[in-house]
């Protein structure tokens, strides 16, 4: 089976290659204007922000998994890949809900519900596979190792009932206002990145 290095590696170049792709998306006026520039991507920038904290805390705390880990089962690689699957999806959905979304007019009140509520769908398929795969790392890596990695706080997080309770309410109020979106998920990374204090330092 593949080893743990490269897993890891496989992992760190596919986030890599999202965030590029994140960043390319910005627009850049041909004028020069820095008035142009926040006009043309204020929203997107809102979007990326918080799509950068996003990958950065699961990939902080999936590395902290894979440092902890003995071995590397079929099982990790394939919830480890149905992971990946759900971040690859973040650039596509980030550029579509930051274009779309306009703050400028009515406060976005007015914009298409379809993006929001994909992203927010995508955070929620996330959130499982996040999920999914924690538990799967534990399973197969029994004892002193899987007791660490059972302790991090994002996975106390994600098993708590006020996940889903979290995701399903801004369903709602993103059906009737879509830029709740931003504001839900700024809230939930903030929270993750709070908690993402996990009980070994990486080094020993």
């Amino acid at each position: 089976m593949v080893s743990k290095e490269r897993l890891s590696g496989l992992i760190d170049g596919v986030i890599a290659v999202i965030m590029t792709i994140m960043l390319l998306e910005f627009r850049i006026p041909s004028d020069g204007s820095v008035i142009s520039f926040l006009k043309e991507n204020l929203v997107y920038a809102i979007a990326y922000i918080l799509s950068f904290i996003y990958v950065v805390v699961s990939w902080y705390n999936q590395q902290y998994m894979m440092r902890h880990s003995e071995r590397v089962t079929r099982r990790i690689y394939i919830a480890c890949m149905l992971w990946v699957l759900s971040l690859s999806l973040l650039p596509v959905l980030a550029a579509w809900t930051g274009r779309t979304i306009n703050l400028f007019k009515n406060f976005g009140a007015g914009s298409p519900k379809a993006p929001a509520l994909l992203f927010l769908l995508m955070i929620c398929l996330w959130g499982y596979a996040y999920l999914h795969m924690t538990k799967v790392f534990i399973a197969d890596n029994p004892g002193e190792k899987g007791d660490l990695i059972s302790k991090m706080e994002v996975y106390r997080y994600l098993r708590r009932r006020f996940f889903a309770f979290g995701i399903a309410i801004s369903f709602v109020i993103a059906w009737f206002y879509p830029p709740f979106v931003f504001a839900y998920t700024a809230g939930e990374m903030l929270f993750a990145l709070s908690r993402s204090r996990n009980n070994m330092d990486f080094e020993k």
